[in-house]
């Protein structure tokens, strides 16, 4: 079963987890945590905690993701760093791990329904539980006839086949970039997805989050457009 709970309801299990264990423990900000999601704190320790949903998911943790950790561990002052995933890891991101000092736990994201308002889009986890999840298995056609299949969706990315007959996995970090983009300053250009995500799928991210009721594409700047008249009374 995949898991219902969204990766903030999951950053807050390990929180509950590590006070448990008698640490004091902080979330960091949904945006801009410079990739540390939890400081837990006891006498001696200072642990940089970074929780990765995946689950049996699209993607899996690789060694950037570990170097980095280790890297935001220094800049929040820790003594520590320990990544918490539901999902795998790749053999270089268990050797980077070894390497570096970063522990690794597995834990397991339950089934546990979201209780998201249906009219509340104002966060980044509403939009993709609600309107993006629910895209597996449909066929999304553009304004030029060019289609897109949605093979899977969950809170890794997404798996797509491409009007070519491509797949092609997108990270769900993208995705989660841009809606913060729209949501701060009500759009964001395809040229800016290309240069933070430079691989070839700006078109198939604009045209999946066009499919939020609230978020349309405009042609004339090439541009994603927060739009709540978008969205029916």
């Amino acid at each position: 079963m995949k898991p219902h709970m969204n990766p903030r309801q999951y950053e807050e299990m390990i929180a509950a987890h590590f006070r448990r264990k008698g640490y004091a423990v902080q979330l960091t900000p949904q945006s801009n945590d410079y990739g540390v999601d939890c400081i837990a704190e006891r006498p001696g320790e200072r642990i940089a905690i970074q929780a990765k949903m995946y689950g049996r998911g699209l993607r899996a943790v690789n060694r950037k993701m570990i170097m980095e950790l280790r890297g935001a561990m220094h800049y929040f002052d820790c003594n520590k760093a320990i990544l918490v995933t539901d999902g795998e890891l790749l053999r270089d991101a268990w050797q980077v791990a070894a390497k570096l000092g970063v522990e690794v736990i597995s834990m397991e994201a339950p089934a546990h329904p979201v209780n998201e308002s249906p009219a509340d889009d104002a966060t980044f986890e509403a939009i993709w539980a609600k309107h993006i999840l629910p895209l597996a298995g449909k066929t999304l056609t553009r304004p030029n006839g060019k289609a897109n299949t949605i093979l899977e969706v969950d809170w890794s990315g997404v798996k797509r086949l491409t009007s070519s007959g491509r797949r092609q996995k997108i990270s769900i970090e993208i995705f989660r970039y841009a809606v913060n983009k729209l949501l701060m300053q009500g759009h964001i250009r395809r040229a800016c997805i290309n240069d933070e995500y430079p691989e070839r799928a700006s078109s198939g991210i604009c045209l999946i989050l066009s499919q939020v009721p609230t978020i349309r594409y405009d042609q004339r700047t090439a541009s994603l457009v927060w739009d709540p008249s978008k969205c029916s009374a």
